[in-house]
């Protein structure tokens, strides 16, 4: 055993391995508005373009049945341009201060005046068109409206005021002294935003070649661009030149691979990241519950953990092994809840986009009146791009939110997939194996087995157990890891290959210098030098689980030997000495988003630097000794 020094410095390393876990409002704060600031930001300002390209109205002449579109005032195009610029200028800032080459002091006031600026701007455009509208329409022979310039300003406008205000909570928490006073987004989290600035840029660029090679408007060639590269193909635009179809299948390609970036770094950010915060929030407080109950009502917390009875005398050892189990299963539990509260508030968010979507094509239609149900139909066919065709978007207003609806509708609609796969999909996959073994595909228990289990566990501990499947791989998982990296070794990966001979020869010199520290006696160069080549040992397999992505979950003596090792007090035997930990604590290895493996790898990796520093500092060896003189 080594010194009680070094078992309290120990203990000290691991009380420092925090979870920075942030209350879920701040969280938002943090990272999901800068985050969202930063995807629709760009947004707006292809809005704002947009707006910039057409008239705002256009006119119709009863007598000669002419349409023809009424020049905006020199005014108001410069106002637009100014506004445009305004936020092109904050969408810049916001990029550099996210790459922190801007300090976020100095960039905040200038984003966020600068889109208050241009939302500021646009609203006063739209007001005095929107009343100009209402006076034309008492002049004789002549029908006035506006055009789909007019209303991407004013979804142009409402983007930059919701991002603002998004932005100032952000800074009121920095402010608050909630977390840093700068953008702390992965190099991942910035590549969405450039993702979704090169999908606009494609858009509205391949839409200004279209509209010149078919000769259409511009605000219908985005409109058509728009639902061509996300597959919906409504089919009311399409390509009549040679030209046009040629080109279309490069940039039909080109717009799905980037289409396909963006959804991957949206499940990978926004679905993962969300998960792992909700599970922190659920489970953090359930934690708080439970200890807050037991200290008001002056009971152990033994006492409220289920199907568990009491013991009149009862040790640190036993109570700690209670928590344990306790909170285990609130981690389960939290697991559980993250994926139904994840599907619910996905498919809520979809509903709303839904039934929105369909009050918007239903109430201004003005060349086809569509039935609420009708509205219903097509905007479901569209949100799932199954675009059959049979309704359409006619008007300026249709085309126009289409586009901005559409754009909103990628992420929301990949949440609920990824969500509804999760969930619903696992249970009837679960559902599907056991019918199967039932019949057709008979597994490993014989059928009166399976029946007896389906009739013993009752709904709660079959859900429990689904998320305990969720961490534990199956067999097959882990035979095919194995295989996988049994392949990946015969074929030659030397550089992993080196990687681990080197860690193996340094595990082996441990040992080497274990036995021959026993062989001459030294008590004390044996125990650090045993404790050492553990601490490799173990090391070496978390990083194995780590390579080959195994969520596993270790039992109560396994983390009671891990935490002696890290506390410095490494016995192959479950000792005597063990480190007193509290379990319910907010810096338990079972709250938090971090997997057991990735816990106990930087838990075990910190223990090894520290042994190692101490050792190069404060022992030598006769051997050393000699060498040295």
């Amino acid at each position: 055993m080594v010194n009680e020094n070094s078992q309290d410095e120990g203990q000290n390393i691991i009380e420092e391995v925090p979870h920075h876990a942030l209350p879920a409002w701040w969280w938002l704060a943090s990272t999901a508005y800068p985050l969202l600031a930063g995807t629709l930001g760009p947004m707006a300002s292809a809005f704002s373009i947009c707006s910039l390209s057409e008239e705002w109205s256009m006119e119709f002449e009863a007598g000669n049945g002419q349409i023809r579109g009424i020049g905006d005032p020199d005014w108001v195009i410069v106002v637009n341009a100014i506004s445009l610029g305004c936020a092109i200028l904050s969408n810049f800032v916001l990029l550099w201060s996210m790459a922190r080459r801007i300090a976020f002091a100095v960039a905040q006031p200038i984003i966020i005046i600068g889109w208050y600026t241009s939302s500021l701007l646009l609203t006063c455009l739209l007001c005095i068109f929107a009343a100009s509208k209402v006076q034309s329409r008492s002049d004789s022979g002549r029908r006035r409206w506006l055009t789909g310039a007019y209303y991407y300003a004013a979804f142009a406008a409402g983007l930059y005021f919701v991002l603002s205000s998004l932005l100032l909570i952000t800074v009121y928490g920095a402010y608050r002294g909630h977390y840093s006073r700068e953008f702390r987004l992965t190099t991942s989290q910035r590549s969405l935003m450039l993702q979704t600035i090169l999908f606009l840029i494609y858009l509205l660029g391949g839409a200004a070649v279209y509209a010149r090679i078919e000769g259409w408007r511009y605000l219908d060639a985005v409109y058509w661009a728009d639902f061509t590269l996300l597959t919906i193909g409504i089919g009311d635009f399409a390509p009549k030149t040679h030209e046009g179809r040629g080109l279309l299948f490069p940039y039909a390609v080109g717009g799905i691979l980037i289409l396909g970036l963006i959804v991957g770094s949206i499940r990978a950010q926004m679905l993962e990241k969300g998960r792992q915060k909700m599970a922190e929030t659920v489970t953090e407080r359930t934690r708080r519950f439970l200890v807050r109950e037991a200290v008001s009502d002056h009971r152990h917390l033994r006492d409220v953990i289920p199907r568990l009875q009491p013991e009149r005398d009862e040790s640190d050892r036993d109570r700690q092994r209670r928590e344990f189990q306790f909170m285990r299963r609130v981690r389960q539990i939290a697991t559980l809840e993250r994926k139904w509260i994840s599907l619910a508030t996905s498919l809520a968010v979809w509903m709303m986009l839904w039934f929105l979507g369909a009050i918007a094509f239903w109430l201004p239609g003005q060349n086809e009146k569509l039935t609420y149900f009708e509205a219903l139909y097509f905007a479901y066919t569209t949100l799932f791009t199954i675009g059959y065709g049979d309704f359409r978007a006619t008007s300026d207003w249709e085309r126009s939110f289409f586009v901005f609806w559409t754009l909103l509708a990628v992420p929301t609609v990949t949440l609920l997939i990824a969500n509804v796969g999760d969930t619903v999909v696992r249970t009837i996959r679960d559902v599907t194996i056991y019918l199967g073994e039932l019949t057709i595909l008979p597994g490993d228990k014989p059928i009166r087995e399976l029946i007896k289990d389906i009739t013993r566990l009752s709904w709660k501990e079959r859900f429990l157990s689904e998320a305990v499947a969720d961490k534990k791989p199956d067999e097959e998982d882990v035979e095919e890891a194995a295989a996988a990296a049994t392949t990946a070794a015969e074929n030659g990966d030397q550089d992993d290959q080196g990687e681990e001979e080197e860690r193996n020869a340094i595990e082996a010199d441990e040992h080497k210098k274990e036995e021959s520290a026993r062989a001459r006696g030294d008590v004390t160069a044996e125990t650090i030098h045993h404790h050492h080549y553990l601490l490799f040992r173990e090391v070496r397999r978390m990083m194995d689980y780590a390579t080959r992505n195994l969520h596993k979950e270790f039992d109560y003596q396994e983390w009671e030997y891990f935490l002696n090792l890290i506390a410095g007090a490494g016995d192959e035997t479950e000792g005597e000495a063990y480190p007193k930990w509290d379990w319910t604590g907010h810096k338990s290895p079972l709250l938090g988003h971090k997997t057991e493996v990735q816990w106990l790898l930087e838990a075990l990796t910190e223990a090894l630097e520290r042994e190692l520093r101490k050792a190069s500092r404060g022992y030598h060896s006769p051997e050393q000794s000699e060498s040295d003189s």
